[in-house]
């Protein structure tokens, strides 16, 4: 419960800082303004160090992303993501959340973000079965614009699962991932 307070913390500074983005003042920022408002879109894929109670895995992570961009600044969306072990043959998790993210620096070709949500993890694994529990996931990344609307996403995450397993015989088990992603988005 503390990792996840912690987690949750952390977002909350992320975007208190907040007043560092500077407003729209040319043609330029109207023109990213203009073609970052609507459907947001985005694929991810990374690497990521998976942190159990009782030991750690290098794995994967794959995410998809769909949602509302109401401004340059925000964006609300349904996320679902994929994390395992490598090679692909033992540990399995899912988390399903809603996001907000938010632009600390934008620029017409450059932006900095961050975002927080919360949802429900689902896991599977040989030793231990189903589990399912509260998740949280957070991350800081840099939005490289390709053309109007199109950005590469280089991104630190972090996530948080309680999972506790489906039939109830046994105590919950947290589940840490932390790792780089490069997601592509949509505006």
């Amino acid at each position: 419960m503390k990792r996840l307070c912690v987690a949750v913390l952390l977002c909350v500074a992320c975007t208190s800082f907040a007043g560092l983005a500077s407003p729209p003042s040319s043609s330029e920022h109207s023109q990213r303004a203009d073609s970052m408002e609507g459907v947001y879109a985005g694929l991810g894929v990374g690497g990521a160090r998976l942190i159990f109670d009782f030991g750690n895995l290098l794995g994967y992570t794959v995410e998809g992303r769909l949602g509302y961009s109401f401004n340059p600044v925000l964006q609300l969306y349904l996320s679902g993501s994929i994390d395992g072990e490598l090679p692909p043959i033992g540990f399995r998790s899912e988390l399903i959340a809603v996001f907000v993210q938010y632009h600390l620096y934008s620029e017409p070709s450059l932006g900095v973000v961050a975002r927080a949500g919360i949802g429900v993890a689902l896991s599977s694994s040989f030793s231990t079965g189903n589990n399912m529990g509260p998740g949280a996931a957070g991350g800081l990344g840099l939005e490289i614009g390709l053309s109007p609307g199109l950005f590469l996403t280089p991104e630190l995450f972090y996530k948080y699962q309680s999972l506790s397993p489906t039939n109830g015989t046994s105590a919950a088990t947290g589940e840490q991932i932390v790792g780089l992603q490069l997601s592509l988005s949509f505006y």
